[in-house]
C-alpha cells in the first residue's frame, strides 16, 4: 500500500501507523515543515481497477531502477 501526503500532521501519521503497521517507510522530499514544498509537482491520476494495478506496477519498477542508480 502507498500513501501520499504533502504534509505530515498527527492525523496522517496515525492513519499511516494504523494501515502500514508494522514497518511503515516515510519518504520526505524537501523539508518536514508543515508547509507545501513548491518545488514538488503533484500529479493526480484517476484510474479504473485494472489501470490502477498496471500503473502501480510501473511506478514500483521505476522506483526500483531509480534506487539502483542512486537517484533516490
Amino acid at each position: 500500500m502507498l500513501m501520499f501526503s504533502a504534509t505530515w500532521p498527527v492525523a496522517i501519521h496515525r492513519l499511516a501507523q494504523e494501515y502500514m503497521d508494522p514497518n511503515p517507510v516515510k519518504v520526505v522530499i524537501g523539508s518536514e515543515d508543515l508547509a507545501a514544498n513548491h518545488d514538488v509537482m503533484q500529479i493526480v491520476e484517476v484510474l479504473d481497477n485494472r489501470a490502477r494495478y498496471e500503473r502501480l506496477t510501473a511506478f514500483k519498477i521505476s522506483l526500483h531502477w531509480l534506487n539502483r542508480i542512486g537517484s533516490i
